[in-house]
């Protein structure tokens, strides 16, 4: 499999190897869809670090983009953290957060996993104090 799921206690962590396609970019994400933690979850980690050819498209990570921020309705206080060195990889992630300017989700793209998962702490942490359980 092009991709490997990992369901964490407040999210999902997908990472992505070798060849990554249009399909294996919709179908991981239909998958979170049709998951009934989808509803809970407060983060998504896409890690594209490990991706040697992009056989996809940006029509699709545009497409993948409008179909989060229709999901948003169910869960808006989704973040998205997505983990990409190489160039052309980090180009697809500014193509997917410039594409989801409508979504209450917030994206940001890492190098590391370390420097994701501090702004996603930051951001719980932050969520916390807003609803007075600091």
């Amino acid at each position: 499999m092009p991709y490997e799921t990992h369901w964490e206690e407040e999210g999902i962590r997908w990472v992505y190897v070798g060849t990554m396609t249009d399909d294996d970019i919709l179908r991981s994400n239909l998958e979170l869809y049709d998951d009934p933690r989808f509803e809970t979850i407060r983060y998504q980690i896409a890690d594209l670090r490990e991706v040697e050819h992009f056989e996809g498209s940006s029509r699709a990570v545009r497409r993948l983009s409008r179909m989060d921020a229709d999901q948003a309705t169910r869960n808006p206080n989704i973040r998205v953290a997505i983990l990409a060195q190489a160039a052309l990889m980090r180009g697809i992630a500014n193509v997917y957060a410039m594409s989801g300017a409508e979504s209450p989700w917030e994206t940001r793209v890492f190098e590391s996993e370390k420097e994701a998962r501090e702004w996603l702490d930051a951001s719980a942490a932050g969520d916390s104090d807003r609803d007075g359980k600091a």
